[in-house]
């Protein structure tokens, strides 16, 4: 595939996520420009990029609105509603700068409320709207074996497919139906982690508490409901190690306060957001999210 007939990809956010996913869409030979916050990141990311040979080359973007102009598709993965509001609506935005046509493709994880608004917002400027938030860490990122959930016009799925097969499992590929169908099931399957970490955590402290050997306690945890996500637990338990973290603490309560804001009735994701809220106000946001069942035990 020659540079000249390569569709021309922007891909905004190279964090954790975003790299391994960004370095997928450059081996598969697009015409690739990024942008992030932080440049240096940008610039290593390219210069690695470089090194796989000649043909393999990408562009550092100052602003997304310079990444993301005369671009076909733009990828945005980033951290936050706020930070994807910025990117996609600020002054030197990607609205600011995008031809209509231009896919947007937001794999950020910021619910189904904002997803739509700014759907909304790319709609009045010609674009198109993909909103296909990822589940998985880096290990299933790097592996390109995600789990994605698209949702928009069904036209623009299609369109976005090719950038999904080579982030997720193919069979794990879901479309989901209208825009924010996608961002609704992430924060189920957030939830979900969240409040299944902190029954552990519950777990390990009564235990505890009760003076069961570790054996037991282990097996009594890893044949119950919990059993699935007990063993990365177990090896923090076992090791003491929390970092570095394939999901960090600090985004999970992200992710439970958008659980909150799009539903306020959920007594348990409110105390288990408490607990979370407290582990890191003491100093472990940077944890894996896992580590919460290991502070919770701790008594933290």
């Amino acid at each position: 595939m020659s540079s000249t007939d390569r569709p021309r990809v922007a891909f905004l956010g190279l964090g954790r996520m975003g790299a391994p996913m960004a370095r997928h869409v450059a081996r598969a030979g697009y015409d690739l420009a990024v942008w992030n916050r932080t440049r240096s990141k940008a610039e290593s990311f390219a210069q690695e990029i470089a090194q796989q040979g000649p043909e393999q080359s990408v562009q550092v973007a100052d602003t997304p609105a310079e990444a993301a102009r005369g671009r076909q598709v733009v990828v945005l993965m980033l951290a936050d509603p706020t930070a994807v509001r910025e990117v996609m609506s600020g002054s030197s935005g990607v609205l600011s700068a995008a031809e209509p046509g231009t896919l947007v493709i937001d794999s950020s994880t910021i619910g189904p409320t904002v997803t739509r608004e700014l759907a909304a917002e790319a709609s009045g400027r010609g674009l198109r709207y993909v909103d296909a938030p990822v589940y998985g860490t880096v290990g299933p990122a790097t592996e390109g074996v995600l789990e994605v959930y698209g949702s928009g016009e069904r036209e623009d799925f299609e369109r976005a497919r090719p950038f999904f097969d080579q982030w997720g499992d193919p069979a794990k590929v879901r479309y989901l139906g209208p825009v924010g169908a996608g961002s609704a099931a992430k924060l189920v399957r957030n939830l979900i982690l969240g409040v299944s970490i902190a029954a552990t955590g519950e777990a390990l402290r009564l235990s505890g508490v009760l003076g069961l050997p570790d054996d037991l306690r282990n097996d009594l945890i890893e044949t119950s409901q919990l059993g699935s996500s007990y063993p990365r637990i177990r090896e923090i338990v076992e090791t003491g190690r929390t970092k570095p973290a394939a999901f960090e603490m600090v985004l999970l309560l992200k992710d439970l306060d958008l659980c909150l804001r799009e539903a306020d009735e959920l007594g348990l994701t409110q105390a288990v957001r408490e607990a979370c809220r407290r582990v890191v106000a003491a100093g472990h946001g940077d944890e894996d999210a896992r580590a919460l069942a290991v502070r919770m035990a701790e008594g933290v």
